[in-house]
């Protein structure tokens, strides 16, 4: 196997798309025999331009600020990416997927209220090395949220990608339940019916969380930022009221599986993943590579 180390730091100056601006200064001759300030600084059109360009950069312009900075000496701007062949007996990869909040419905208004954050903001929110250091809070405020739904936030997907969408829900949900005993936890989801079944004895363990097979169809800003959740049931409307909402997204295959696949000659078997007849996304009849659980 190759492996390549890439160079901590790129420094591709050839690369950038426009060179620096330079500060305005004022003539040799008019330097000497006083103390004028040489560098001008930008005019309107230069500071323009460089404001562009920083903006457009992508990439370490090699100003060498962080070098200055680095007490360690961390920083080695001549690092190069290098290759090394390594000898393993068992290589084993861990697929995962994808979860782009592209595909959650606009009329959830993420992004527009602090307190609808999806199910791997939350997952990041639960961790003690978290942005709240394992807390679950309210973003907006910081406060504990006394009441919180999951809400499914796409119309569909392949049942082993809403199973695994599920999953994730309710195992959060479960965590949840354990920083917050005296929460109120409700799960909104479509097409329920094959995945309650299937999991009917686990989820006779859960603690005081609400499963329910519904279409939420509009999430509205409430007082406090809180949100009122509009749930419609059976032909029955309902509106309720929730501190903080976590969307359920819709997971789909990561383009690194495919390069990574693609890399090592594994076999893509999304279709078949999709039908249900293998439990994973990639497979490989290698006896040398042994693939993780998927999800």
């Amino acid at each position: 196997m190759t492996y390549e180390r890439k160079g901590r730091y790129i420094v591709e100056f050839q690369d950038i798309p426009k060179a620096r601006q330079h500060h305005i200064e004022i003539p040799v001759e008019e330097r000497r025999n006083n103390y004028n300030e040489v560098e001008l600084g930008f005019d309107e059109e230069r500071a323009l331009q460089e404001a562009k360009r920083c903006l457009s950069c992508r990439r370490c312009l090699g100003c060498a600020l962080c070098w200055a900075e680095c007490k360690t000496e961390a920083i080695n701007f001549d690092m190069k990416d290098e290759y090394f062949d390594l000898e393993a007996d068992t290589i084993i990869i861990s697929a995962g997927v994808e979860r782009p909040i592209e595909r959650v419905n606009p009329l959830f208004g993420l992004g527009k209220n602090n307190n609808i954050i999806t199910d791997l903001q939350l997952e990041r929110m639960l961790s003690a090395s978290g942005p709240s250091a394992g807390l679950v809070i309210r973003p907006h405020d910081g406060e504990i949220p006394a009441s919180i739904a999951f809400v499914q936030s796409y119309a569909s997907a392949s049942p082993q990608m809403h199973r695994a969408a599920l999953f994730l829900g309710i195992n959060e949900a479960i965590l949840v339940r354990r920083k917050l005993p005296g929460a109120e936890i409700s799960l909104f989801g479509q097409d329920l019916a094959p995945f309650l079944e299937e999991q009917k004895e686990a989820l006779k363990g859960l603690d005081r969380i609400e499963i329910r097979e519904a279409v939420v169809s509009a999430l509205t800003p409430a007082e406090n930022q809180s949100l009122q959740v509009t749930v419609e049931s059976n032909g029955t409307q309902e509106t309720r009221t929730f501190d903080l909402v976590v969307l359920l997204t819709q997971p789909q295959i990561s383009q690194d599986v495919k390069n990574l696949s693609k890399k090592l000659g594994l076999t893509m078997s999304y279709a078949n993943f999709l039908a249900q007849d293998v439990t994973g996304l990639i497979s490989t009849e290698k006896e040398t590579l042994k693939l993780t659980a998927v999800q």
